[in-house]
């Protein structure tokens, strides 16, 4: 893991999310790259619009530098760069990671007006939608602990062969950490109950288990496993779906954000 990004609006929350991430970049050797968004003044005045934009650009850069000098004094052994531009967050910050030289997003629960702007449905939400690189969402009160349980909710009704790539991603990032990975399948209870758990077998030699949660609905599932297991990191793999799946599914993952207290990581395919 090479290159971690880290969009900030200046808020504790996102104060937060960056010295998690210094933490783990001191732990893996790897660069952060913290970016602000801010969206463009809207004047009918030419001369007031271009004075606007010059105001927000110095203030945002100085506030930048601010948290760079904090990071280069308490960790001085992690690399930082910054980076200041304007637009729509969402959009301006999936433009920066189809570049593909990141490696993982870490972000905030809460953005700067004080409601669930990086929750489903915002920014966080559209990032981890289409990011390319997995994105990691933290929530106010989460302080950095060495992720050595890793917990991955999998759906076996979908088509293995699709899965194996994210699967050895995942595989690959515990073993770049030094972490353990546990899956677990969530069966609802409107199927036949399952008792035994699931062996995958993903090349000639490796085979994970997946355990099965019978539970009422996949949020209550995760809960229950979580609350289990007591994992240091929670990992949601989600996919493509049609404008119909999604509305349905949209709720499930807004569910489970605001309902675990852990890190939560996403990772799209």
């Amino acid at each position: 893991m090479k290159k971690i990004l880290v969009p900030t609006d200046f808020t504790s929350l996102s104060d937060n999310a960056l010295w998690y991430a210094c933490e783990m970049s001191d732990k893996i050797q790897s660069e952060i790259y913290l970016l602000t968004i801010q969206s463009l003044p809207a004047s009918d005045d030419a001369n007031m619009a271009i004075e606007l934009i010059r105001t927000i650009q110095e203030a945002s850069e100085e506030k930048l530098q601010l948290l760079k000098d904090k990071v280069n004094k308490r960790f001085p052994g992690v690399k930082i760069t910054t980076h200041f531009g304007f637009g729509i967050p969402s959009l301006t910050v999936k433009d920066y990671l189809e570049s593909g030289e990141f490696d993982l997003v870490i972000m905030g629960s809460l953005g700067s007006t004080g409601i669930d702007r990086f929750l489903f449905g915002s920014v966080a939400e559209a990032i981890s939608k289409h990011s390319p690189c997995p994105v990691m969402i933290l929530h106010e009160n989460t302080s950095y602990k060495q992720l050595q349980k890793l917990a991955v909710a999998i759906d076996i009704n979908y088509n293995f062969k699709e899965s194996y790539n994210v699967i050895q991603r995942i595989i690959d990032f515990a073993s770049g950490i030094g972490a353990n990975v546990k899956w677990f399948y969530i069966n609802k209870k409107n199927k036949e109950p399952e008792t035994e758990d699931i062996h995958f077998s993903i090349d000639n030699e490796k085979t994970i288990i997946i355990e099965t949660i019978n539970s009422e609905n996949v949020e209550s599932g995760i809960g229950t496993y979580c609350k289990k297991n007591n994992p240091d990191l929670l990992i949601l793999l989600k996919r493509d779906y049609g404008l119909v799946e999604q509305l349905f599914h949209h709720s499930v993952f807004s569910e489970v954000l605001h309902q675990q207290s852990l890190p939560i990581m996403v990772i799209h395919y």
